[in-house]
């Protein structure tokens, strides 16, 4: 059976981690062995009381001091044994029961590198709001398609462990999970779309709330990757997509139907 490792990093959020572990905890795992890594950055606000409670659910958990955010998720990663890693932080959600079942059961072809799915925007109350601004891509998701931004959340990224680095803390603060996912897709010889919603979050993370220093990260991050020419003509391309965005009034999620959950759209792979 194929383990799956759940990565879930919580700072002083016993009740975002609350919800999450419950999430996680009612998953149907028929078809999968489900791992549960909790890492704590030290939390004072009856965080680690949460983790007590779930404790027995809770294959790897620690409460400590570390270096931000990926710093904690690299513990998450040095912890796991599963054969696929998951990130689920506190907040987050997995939106079907059964999501592991449909990838893992059957459903979409077996033993890729990368599964991936949309991602549900809500708001704090759990209201769903939209499916993500930026949809993903429809020829399938390579490292290239990060070249429009981040088109993929890791809550609903699924990678195998053996081919997943670890996170560039020594350059990125802020913006260390668009280099990561580009040196995954990199790196994977099969990616697969399965083709429904797998998970849910409210947006307000570290990046949002320091928007510049993120964007300037992003700036270095694909200059990287895909050179100056196309980085300066993709951010052109955020500009003036934002632009039309403010004139028109265009919605910021786009719209999702509930009966459906993204099922009807096809599965492409690499």
């Amino acid at each position: 059976m194929v383990k799956v490792s759940v990565i879930t990093v919580v700072w002083n959020g016993a009740a975002e981690l609350e919800k999450t572990l419950s999430n996680l905890t009612a998953l149907e795992c028929s078809a999968a062995e489900l791992e549960l890594v909790v890492i704590d950055g030290g939390s004072t606000d009856g965080t680690r009381e949460v983790m007590e409670r779930f404790g027995d659910r809770i294959a790897y958990g620690v409460s400590e001091p570390d270096g931000g955010l990926y710093d904690a998720m690299n513990k998450g990663i040095r912890a796991a044994t599963g054969d696929y890693l998951w990130f689920v932080n506190a907040g987050d959600t997995v939106r079907e029961r059964d999501a592991l079942t449909r990838i893992f059961g059957g459903g979409v072809p077996a033993g890729a590198d990368i599964y991936y799915g949309e991602t549900l925007v809500t708001d704090e109350a759990g209201r769903p709001l939209g499916l993500r601004k930026k949809p993903l891509p429809r020829g399938g998701l390579t490292w290239r398609s990060l070249e429009r931004g981040m088109v993929v959340c890791h809550q609903s990224f699924l990678v195998r462990r053996a081919i997943a680095p670890l996170y560039d803390t020594e350059r990125y603060r802020l913006a260390a999970d668009i280099e990561w996912v580009i040196e995954c897709l990199k790196r994977a010889q099969s990616v697969v779309d399965v083709g429904f919603v797998v998970s849910c979050f409210a947006p307000g993370g570290v990046s949002t709330r320091r928007r510049r220093a993120s964007l300037r990260e992003r700036w270095r991050i694909m200059r990287r990757h895909y050179g100056l020419f196309r980085t300066i003509r993709a951010h052109l391309g955020f500009a003036c997509s934002a632009l039309w965005d403010k004139l028109l009034r265009r919605p910021a999620f786009r719209p999702w139907r509930p009966e459906s959950n993204g099922a009807e759209r096809s599965s492409p792979t690499r």
